[in-house]
């Protein structure tokens, strides 16, 4: 700086430094003040666990929007009773990285409604949603973990993560559980619409569609070592509401899937049926019901079906066993349309029958009874 004065010129640079060192300490995380979380706390602002927490109550309250809540590894542990953490109302909740165990519910959401997704987080108690919009995701193997769901009303999204104990979804159209394992417990799906079911392993995790559910998609799962049924699935009472289950596979289980209702408006196909104990598929008019639809049953393989069978017995008195069996008190109007299944190594027949509950789409390969049908032919 020509004609400068020396001194100036360094005032000026010291004023500079003193600048950019104090830009740089307000920059610097580690300098950032925190604050310890109590039990109790009612959480406003992001906020980040330093320690595990013991609480003989409830534990931490979501009281402000878009409020992220980092566990940071970290446990937070009850004694049985109250909530881990409630987020009634609130928007935007975010929930990562660690622990909540032994409390009556490790989050719950009541009427206010609110919109949470948990990552990596392990519940070890189960969720109460009603109404809200929940997910649940997982990163890495085991990092999500759900013991027990129930949301009605709502929302609900698991991708990746494990899954134990009761769900429960009631009024939660459009829910997803995509990519998990579901085991030692029970899915029950009531009145919910468009529901999406897909690549996950249910192990002893049986799965009830209700009659009052409606265009839900179940597809490329596997359902396997359920002492009753993999699926359990009830009638829908239009056409355009039928309800599907294709490309999974059935195995170990006592029944693969079991419908009360005569298939009414339900589609199965292109599913494999493996080493049922008892059948692959029973369907039967336990509703003394003459109604059916005629959305068919088709494209199915069964292989090794009732080779340990349970004992039971169908209403006409015919013993339960082996590919498909239908049963009914009365014709079905429409019948069941039964197209291209097709099955070998089954214990008694690939399907069972009788005249007046079935409608044969053609190409079904195997041993069919009972004989003879005129409704039925198998190649």
């Amino acid at each position: 700086m020509p004609g400068a004065p020396k001194a100036a010129i360094a005032r000026g640079a010291a004023a500079c430094l003193l600048l950019l060192s104090a830009t740089l300490m307000s920059a610097n995380p580690a300098e950032a003040t925190t604050t310890a979380v109590a039990c109790g706390d009612v959480l406003t602002t992001d906020t980040t666990l330093t320690a595990d927490l013991t609480c003989p109550a409830g534990a931490l309250t979501i009281g402000a929007d878009d409020v992220d809540l980092d566990l940071n590894g970290h446990t937070i542990t009850g004694s049985g009773t109250g909530n881990g953490l409630k987020a009634t109302g609130r928007q935007g909740t975010t929930v990562r990285n660690g622990t909540i165990t032994g409390f009556t519910y490790a989050i719950y959401i009541d009427y206010g409604g609110a919109v949470l997704t948990a990552t990596d987080v392990r519940l070890l108690a189960p969720v109460d949603v009603w109404p809200g919009t929940v997910t649940f995701t997982g990163t890495r193997k085991d990092a999500c973990l759900l013991s027990g769901i129930r949301l009605v009303d709502g929302l609900l999204t698991v991708d990746r993560c494990t899954v134990t104990g009761q769900t429960v979804l009631v009024r939660s159209s459009g829910s997803t559980i995509r990519n998990s394992a579901l085991t030692g417990g029970t899915l029950t799906v009531s009145a919910t619409d468009r529901g999406v079911f897909t690549r996950n392993v249910f192990d002893a995790f049986p799965m009830g569609l209700s009659n009052d559910s409606r265009r839900n998609l179940v597809q490329g799962n596997v359902f396997k070592n359920s002492p009753t049924a993999g699926i359990g699935a009830g009638e829908t009472f239009l056409p355009q509401d039928a309800n599907t289950i294709e490309y999974n596979l059935f195995t170990g289980n006592d029944i693969g899937l079991h419908s009360s209702s005569m298939l009414k408006h339900l589609i199965v196909r292109r599913n494999v049926f493996n080493g049922n104990k008892t059948v692959g598929m029973f369907v039967e008019n336990s509703y003394g019901s003459n109604r059916a639809g005629p959305d068919p049953v088709s494209d199915n393989v069964f292989v090794g079906n009732g080779h340990n069978p349970s004992g039971l017995v169908d209403r006409q008195g015919q013993v339960v066993q082996g590919g498909i069996h239908l049963a009914s008190r009365l014709a079905v109007i429409p019948p069941v349309t039964l197209r291209n299944n097709v099955g070998t190594g089954n214990a008694g027949h690939l399907i069972w029958a009788p005249p007046g509950t079935v409608a044969d789409g053609g190409g079904n390969q195997g041993p069919c009874g009972p004989s003879p049908n005129p409704d039925l032919t198998c190649w």
